[in-house]
Order: C-alpha cells, then structure tokens, then sequence
C-alpha cells in the first residue's frame, strides 16, 4: 500500500492504490471497499446488457459481486474471464450509493443474495448482507462527517492557517486497519 499520510492528489492516486489492495486479506479490502465508496458514494458491479453478474460462495450463497472503481472490477474481470469465457461480455457499470440503497439493498436482503465486496483477482471476497453493509458504510460516513465536524471547529480560531474550512483528509490505510478490526470477521465466527 502507498504511504498512508500522503493525501490523494487525484483520483489515479487511489485508482492504483485500490489496484494494490487486491493483494490484501478479504477483510482489509472490504474495509478499503468501505471507505472508497463511503468517499465517492458509488461502486461498480459487472454487467452485460441487461443482466448483472452473481456468483456463489462456498455455502450456495448468491451475491452481486461488487468493487470499488472501475479498475479494479475491470482486473478481476479480466482474470476471471480467462478462466471462465462465459464472463466475455461483462464490463464494470457504476452503481450510485444513494440510488442502490433506495431500490435495489432491501431486494437483494429479502432474496437472500449477499454482496461480495471487493473481489480479488480470484473473485476471493468478503460477502456481507446489504443491510449490514448500509450499516458499516452509515457508521464510517457518520464518523467521517463528525471528524470534518471537528477539525472545522479546531480551524476556526486559526485565522491565518491555509487549511482552514477545507475538509479533512481522509487516511486511507488508518480507516481501512480500523474498518477491518470493527467490521471484519471470519465467515465461520
């Protein structure tokens, strides 16, 4: 992973770092999983026309697989697809936060089908139910928009500080090792 107390200049910052987490546990990219799309309010699924790619785990559970950014769907994507031709025509499609929440989590959570947050390269992740990852992705937002809360208040008195009533720069592999002691368990627990 990159330098945890560099900030991202650009999106291709996190692009690549996110590209690098595919190397972690499934319980650090699920905490990376939480805290980009808690930052960018989206993730992506793989779809191909009309359909949407699920898979099963080793229980018989289906669930939507989900990443990220579009890089590191399209790199499990195309390790998946050499393995299994049928995945040809998948391609990573943006999911909206607010939108899945309102039409598609409580579906999914009634169906049974769980989802598979940030699969690695071997589609290795880890699966989650929608409610309970509404629930992770609320508690960091809240802790996030507290924390911004804070450090505009700490700011306010510090006239000729540059910083001031700029949003707090979110450490990425801090929230991730804590996200992952928080929310992560082992599936057999």
């Amino acid at each position: 992973m990159s330098d945890p107390h560099a900030p991202h200049a650009d999106a291709s910052g996190l692009e690549q770092e996110l590209l690098e987490d595919q190397a972690l546990s499934a319980a650090e990219r699920y905490a990376a999983f939480l805290a980009a799309v808690a930052d960018s309010g989206r993730f992506w699924v793989a779809e191909s026309g009309e359909y949407l790619l699920t898979l099963f785990d080793g229980d018989g559970q289906e669930l939507l697989p989900a990443w990220p950014s579009a890089a590191t769907a399209r790199a499990a994507l195309a390790q998946a697809r050499a393995q299994s031709p049928n995945l040809a025509g998948y391609a990573p499609a943006p999911r909206e936060l607010a939108a899945w929440r309102e039409r598609a989590a409580a579906a999914m959570d009634e169906a049974g089908v769980g989802v598979g947050a940030f699969p690695d390269l071997a589609m290795q992740c880890a699966v989650v139910a929608p409610a309970q990852l509404l629930e992770h992705l609320d508690a960091l937002i809240a802790e996030s928009d507290a924390d911004a809360a804070t450090e505009a208040d700490e700011t306010d008195g510090d006239a000729g500080d540059d910083s001031a009533g700029a949003p707090a720069a979110l450490d990425l592999a801090q929230a991730q090792r804590a996200l992952a002691q928080k929310f992560a368990k082992p599936k057999g627990d």
